[in-house]
């Protein structure tokens, strides 16, 4: 396969993913990317946590098993990187408004095989010893990682690059070049960049990208919003999830919040956003001292109206692909193993291509 070229449009953590996947499988991969650096739109702005016990079993019976294994396949990645793509420590703690909230979700969690387990608000004290009014009991999972998606992707490039692979940095995607079913490349700035495999994982871009031959695609974007604040808080291993703040420790003294979207374009309304998760921490800890919002950002996750990961071929083509799905973060190693599978297969069936 070392003869068999590859473009991958997208170097967030699902393009990065399939590329350094590709390139081990022995093809020649070039990674493309419209930004100046790796890491993506979305991907740079993800929160980053890798998880089962935000997401309930029973209300998401097709997704939570693909939750749980992509848990198990960063730590196998991670593993080939001799532990050094991430920090597999951590796990996360978790309380709902009311402790049978709580309960509910530990009872749903363990009835679905996860190691969810109760911890008291001892335990939970030592753990986060300056909150301010810690629940009676919270609900921990040990298996959950979290982790700086452009720390990672970058090592994930870093990687792929020493298997041989190229990166190709502020170039956009215009489209593909395609006749008779069969894609010759993708066109960059109006040149033609040739490929006997083409990958789209340009995010919320895909759509646009494949539309021409999928009309009626599924595909779609969902606003997420990431915020950086600095609080004189100690630093803490778990991703903390409360009723009232999403967040985990980036070190020193910095911290990254999920928050919902703003309903409108309104920029008073971000600021709000970023006014609410401030207090959120004053609130959550004790002595928290002055705390700073250093940076909040809206970003567009790719989405499908299925709940299958977006991992196949573009109708009609047999040599170019779409991937990407939400969650893109946790599910991209599944992902990649699918596109890369059916690219082998394709290289194998058709090796004169």
């Amino acid at each position: 396969m070392q003869n068999l070229s590859v473009n991958v449009i997208g170097a967030g953590i699902t393009g990065a993913m399939i590329a350094y996947k590709l390139a081990r499988q022995g093809f020649k991969v070039t990674l493309f990317d419209a930004n100046h650096s790796v890491g993506g739109d979305v991907s740079r702005v993800s929160f980053g946590w890798i998880c089962h016990i935000a997401n309930d079993p029973i209300d998401q019976p097709d997704l939570f098993p693909l939750l749980v294994d992509g848990i198990q396949r960063y730590k196998a990645l991670n593993a080939e990187f001799d532990g050094t793509l991430f920090d597999a420590e951590g796990g996360a703690i978790v309380w709902r408004a009311t402790p049978c909230e709580t309960q509910h979700l530990i009872d749903r969690q363990q009835q679905a095989g996860t190691q969810t387990r109760t911890m008291s608000k001892q335990e939970l004290q030592q753990h986060l010893p300056a909150l301010a009014n810690p629940p009676e009991f919270a609900a921990h999972s040990t298996q959950d990682v979290s982790w700086y998606p452009p720390k990672v992707i970058g090592k994930l490039v870093n990687a792929f690059e020493r298997l041989g692979g190229r990166v190709v940095l502020n170039s956009t995607a215009s489209g593909l070049d395609a006749s008779d079913h069969h894609c010759k490349g993708v066109m960059m700035g109006g040149e033609l960049q040739a490929s006997d495999f083409t990958v789209l994982a340009s995010g919320g871009g895909n759509g646009a990208l494949i539309a021409p031959f999928e009309p009626e695609h599924d595909l779609y974007t969902s606003p997420c919003t990431y915020i950086e604040v600095s609080a004189e808080v100690p630093d803490f291993l778990p991703v903390l999830q409360t009723p009232d703040v999403e967040m985990r420790s980036l070190g020193t003294g910095n911290f990254a919040i999920a928050e919902d979207p703003p309903k409108t374009e309104d920029p008073a309304e971000l600021a709000r956003i970023g006014e609410t998760a401030v207090q959120a921490v004053k609130d959550t800890f004790a002595n928290a001292g002055r705390v700073e919002l250093l940076s909040i950002q809206v970003g567009q996750r790719p989405a499908t109206r299925s709940t299958k990961p977006l991992a196949r071929p573009i109708n009609g083509f047999t040599n170019a692909f779409v991937a990407g799905s939400h969650p893109g973060v946790i599910l991209a190693p599944l992902i990649a193993e699918r596109i890369s599978n059916q690219i082998c297969e394709q290289a194998l069936s058709a090796p004169t291509l």
